[in-house]
C-alpha cells in the first residue's frame, strides 16, 4: 500500500503516516467490534447506545452527525435497535419531521453490561503507550481532525 510509490519525500512521509493511521485504526476497530459483537451488537449499534447513554435523547439527524454516519446507515441501525427494544423513537412535539431517539431501560441495562468490558479493552489497546504518549497522541489526533474541518 504505498511501498512502491514514487514521489517527493514529503508525499512519501504523508502516505506512510496515512497507512500507519489506517492500519492502527482498523486494528482498534476490530478489537472493539469483537467485544460489542460478543454481546450481539454491531459496532454502529454500540456507538448509538453509547451516545444516547452519555448524551441523552438526541434527534436522529444529530445522532447521525455525532457518529459520522449517513442518514441511511443510521436509519438501518436504529431500526435494528428498535426491533430489540433497546431504544425508542418519538416524534418531536415542536416539529413532526424530527424524531428523538432514546434508550429504554433494557437498552440502558444492556449498555451498562458492555461498557466496562469496552473500557477494559480500550485500556488494553493503549497499554503500550506512556501517559505522556497518550496525551501527545490525543493532541495530534485533535490537531489533524481540526485541520480537516476548517
Amino acid at each position: 500500500m504505498g511501498s512502491k510509490f514514487i514521489g517527493s519525500s514529503e508525499k512519501k512521509l504523508d502516505l506512510d503516516s496515512y497507512i500507519k493511521l489506517f492500519r492502527a485504526s482498523e486494528i482498534v476497530k476490530a478489537k472493539i467490534s469483537a467485544v460489542t459483537n460478543s454481546y450481539g451488537f454491531s459496532e454502529g449499534q454500540y456507538y448509538v447506545l453509547d451516545a444516547l447513554y452519555h448524551l441523552g435523547d438526541l434527534p436522529q439527524k444529530i445522532l447521525a452527525e455525532k457518529l459520522m454516519r449517513t442518514e441511511g446507515n443510521i436509519t438501518m441501525i436504529i431500526n435494528n435497535l428498535l426491533k430489540r427494544r433497546v431504544i425508542r423513537k418519538t416524534k418531536s412535539t415542536e416539529d413532526g419531521r424530527v424524531h428523538y431517539i432514546s434508550l429504554t431501560n433494557k437498552g440502558k441495562n444492556e449498555f451498562e453490561k458492555i461498557f466496562p468490558i469496552v473500557v477494559d479493552e480500550v485500556q488494553s489497546i493503549f497499554s503500550g503507550l506512556t501517559n505522556e504518549e497518550k496525551i501527545q497522541f490525543q493532541n495530534l489526533c485533535k490537531k489533524l481532525g481540526l485541520s480537516l474541518i476548517r
